[in-house]
């Protein structure tokens, strides 16, 4: 849910900024997602135009002079979409513009234009949110500015964006009075509701409208009202301004009207050309299973039984009830009443209705998840209001309410005390009752026991915990103290795999990687997008029954599709350094019967950047399988995994058990999932890490004896991998060997093909004594003899 901080503050008065009000509402409950806002901007100011002529030179190219507020203005430009007297936004010289760019002076075809006629794309505005009229040119205000208003604030681009994420359980906040009703609950201030007293009403409804028949019980409340002489224009701009911050396109008054009580009330409605219904009558119904609609996107759609339709007078569908109205009746430049629509639908029947057809709106985000039929009479006044304020139209006497709609309170009772013992706090029955009623519950005190009246607003409000939770979550959760457990329980504690898995996240984030986490269920197609055969056990997954869709449809069995959708989605975000991780769990079938399944818990690593490489991930890993205590590895060419590159990828072994896959992920997966870079990456199985780990670590003396290192290099066929020779120089080289590392690979035109030259340093030393040269140089010979023996090496130094 996008809320616009401008439109928040309408209706509670507060003065706190952005980053004040988000961090105390997420206390309280409602998570912030984040915060956006349009990129700094300044010299823009509105302008109208006084005359517009073509270009002597140019057939493409105008000239506009301008009120500037200040002054007349000459600047040149190719729009199109302009008339005399339109108001447009000048940006004058020194003006900055997003991505850096400042207007100056510039000649066109022997003309000196000082500024620059500015398109919402230029401001930074998203292409979907742009008005029609102004989507392909330059910006064309309503006459509502003046000419030298500052343009960033008539255009509403100094506002910010909080971006809330919205649980099921709560549809009231999904719109900008909810959520302005938890800022004031915060902020300990009140809600200021728009007034929705209507005047100047004429004529009576029935005299252009016969009324609604409803004949399901699925539609509770279904509000008409009559709108006569409709004029079809743009709506007020600071509608336009609020709509688009909040992600909407603004189409028309009565459109943007609609879509605007729908966020700012969370009320749908829905508004049809009265003169194109027949017998200028609606009936609610169920659908006739077969019989077809055009919706407001034009395409048809085949009914169902279960959905509920509305229809003309002659029974003909021309809405989809809570979903989309229909292509025929809808509001046009031509309209001239309409009959507009505030309903209230059974929650299950619009989901169903909704997931069926692939035709998720606005609308039915909101019915899925039930509303108030309160609401539906705020709507329609709301919208009655905004036709009279904007001389839209004239109001026509009488609000029909049709539908088996009741009004019924609902009370609640909490005990104090039991609320004070799940919350651990100690809070007087007057202090509980404060915070309730700074949520607009209206309270009674009867000793102990608070009975609350449940605004009508608060469908999630139905038990003694609910009101529980309300406090806690007001006082803030953060705010309570953690106390010790009482009573006869035991004290649990994490296993040692738990233990275990947190150790590995301390040691990935001490080596600097950032942990990720993602959803455990994908789509089937991940499997086609990282090349595996059709064989390949991976893709053996476990199926959801009820899945929330086709992307969402199996569990997974590997971790690697997850995190390259993750470094997708960030190199498109302009971030080329990745470091990042992720632990967690992939499912295995076991047999046939999907309930024998089980799960395997996974690491994966992955690095992106030009300043990583294979060696870089393989030193990352080495050091954790060091602080695991795990040793005796080896690392083994893999050249048969689809999903990696052939020659630059290998598996990690400990007593021929696979613990790891580790290399250059394949170019064509990389294309797959749209990915420009190069990316190293491993796979772990952190079960079998944890068979091999050893936290026993024993203290080694330090030697106080010198070490002594010597070189050695050779060429040798490339075929015959580091590892074994790094085996064969240990096992040769006596006890006095500290260690073996590979410094230099060289293969180039110098060396015949088929080989590489490879240098090693051996390193010596003794716990009991100084090695002497003799000793240290026996030790080499015996390892120069074996790797003569074994690899037919021929010896550079």
């Amino acid at each position: 849910m996008l809320v616009p901080v401008k439109w928040l503050k309408d209706y509670v008065n507060i003065d706190n900024d952005t980053r004040e009000i988000a961090e105390k509402v997420t206390d309280s409950g409602s998570h912030v997602e984040s915060i956006t806002s349009y990129e700094q901007m300044s010299g823009l100011v509105v302008a109208k135009i006084l005359d517009i002529r073509k270009h002597e030179d140019s057939k493409n190219l105008q000239l506009v002079d301008l009120d500037n507020g200040q002054g007349k203005e000459t600047v040149i430009t190719g729009a199109k979409n302009m008339k005399v007297s339109d108001f447009v936004v000048l940006a004058q010289l020194g003006a900055k513009l997003p991505g850096g760019m400042e207007i100056k002076e510039a000649e066109f075809q022997g003309f000196v234009s000082r500024g620059m006629l500015c398109s919402y794309e230029e401001l930074g505005v998203a292409e979907n949110t742009v008005p029609k009229k102004s989507e392909e040119g330059i910006i064309i205000l309503p006459n509502s500015v003046k000419a030298g208003d500052d343009a960033i604030k008539a255009l509403g681009l100094d506002d910010q964006i909080i971006e809330f994420e919205i649980t099921p359980n709560r549809p009231d906040c999904l719109s900008i009075i909810g959520m302005a009703r938890e800022v004031a609950a915060v902020f300990d201030t009140k809600t200021q509701e728009p007034k929705l007293e209507l005047e100047n009403l004429t004529g009576s409804y029935e005299e252009y409208f016969e009324g609604v028949e409803v004949k399901t019980d699925k539609s509770m409340r279904f509000m008409t009202a009559v709108v006569k002489d409709v004029v079809i224009k743009e709506s007020p701009l600071y509608i336009q301004n609020y709509l688009r911050n909040a992600g909407m396109r603004p189409i028309n008054n009565i459109v943007d009207f609609t879509n605007f009580i729908m966020l700012e009330y969370g009320q749908p409605l829905h508004a049809y050309d009265l003169d194109l219904i027949e017998g200028k009558k609606l009936i609610v119904r169920q659908g006739n299973e077969g019989e077809s609609l055009k919706t407001l996107d034009e395409k048809e759609r085949t009914i169902k039984a279960e959905d509920i339709v509305i229809a003309d007078g002659n029974s003909k569908a021309i809405g989809l009830a809570g979903v989309m109205g229909g292509f025929e009746t809808e509001v046009t430049e031509n309209t001239k009443n309409i009959l507009i629509e505030s309903a209230n639908f059974d929650s299950e029947a619009i989901r169903k209705t909704s997931k069926r057809l692939g035709l998720r709106s606005e609308a039915s985000s909101r019915y899925e998840k039930g509303i108030s039929s309160k609401l539906a009479e705020y709507g329609i006044r709301r919208f009655l209001k905004l036709i009279e304020e904007t001389n839209s139209g004239s109001l026509v006497e009488g609000i029909h309410d049709d539908g088996s709609y009741e009004a019924k309170d609902q009370f609640v009772k909490v005990r104090n005390s039991r609320l004070n013992s799940l919350l651990g706090l100690d809070l007087s029955v007057e202090e509980s009752k404060k915070y309730l009623e700074e949520l607009e519950f209206e309270c009674q005190v009867d000793g102990d026991v608070i009975t609350a009246k449940v605004p009508y607003f608060r469908s999630d409000i139905s038990i003694e915990a609910d009101l529980i939770e309300e406090v806690g979550r007001l006082y803030g959760f953060h705010n309570i103290k953690p106390k010790g457990l009482e009573g006869p329980l035991t004290q649990g504690k994490k296993s040692d795999l738990r233990n275990f898995m947190d150790k590995i996240r301390d040691e990935v984030y001490g080596l600097g990687f950032s942990e990720v986490v993602s959803y455990s269920f994908i789509s089937p197609k991940q499997y086609d997008k990282l090349n595996l055969s059709q064989d390949s056990k991976l893709r053996d997954s476990l199926k959801i029954l009820n899945p929330l869709g086709e992307d969402f449809s199996v569990m997974r069995t590997t971790l690697i599709g997850n995190m390259l959708d993750i470094i997708r989605r960030n190199l498109n975000n302009k971030q080329f350094d990745l470091r990042l991780s992720e632990l967690g769990n992939s499912f295995v079938k076991v047999g046939d019967n999907p309930s024998q399944s089980k799960e395997e818990k996974l690491l994966v690593m992955a690095l992106v950047g030009d300043e990583y490489d294979y060696y870089y991930l393989k030193d990352s890993f080495e050091k954790l399988l060091a602080k695991l205590g795990i040793e005796d590895y080896k690392f083994q060419t893999e050249e048969n995994n689809p999903s990696f590159h052939p020659g630059r990828t290998a598996n990690v072994l400990m007593n021929d058990e696979k613990l790891a896959v580790i290399g250059e992920v394949h170019p064509l997966v990389l294309d797959n999932f749209d990915i420009s870079k190069r990316v190293y990456l491993l796979e772990a199985n952190v079960d079998s890490l944890f068979k091999y780990a050893n936290d026993n670590i024993q203290y080694k003396e330090i030697s106080k004896y010198p070490l002594v290192d010597r070189d050695i290099a050779f060429i040798i066929n490339d075929r015959v991998e580091s590892q074994d020779i790094i085996e064969t120089i240990k096992k040769n080289g006596g006890e006095n060997i500290k260690f073996v590392k590979l410094f230099d690979r060289y293969a180039g035109s110098q060396i015949e093909d088929g080989k590489v030259s490879l240098a090693f340093k051996i390193g010596f030393q003794s716990n009991r004594k100084t090695l002497k040269d003799e000793e240290i140089k026996d030790a080499f010979n015996r390892i120069v003899e074996k790797l003569k023996d074994y690899y037919d090496i021929d010896l550079r130094s």
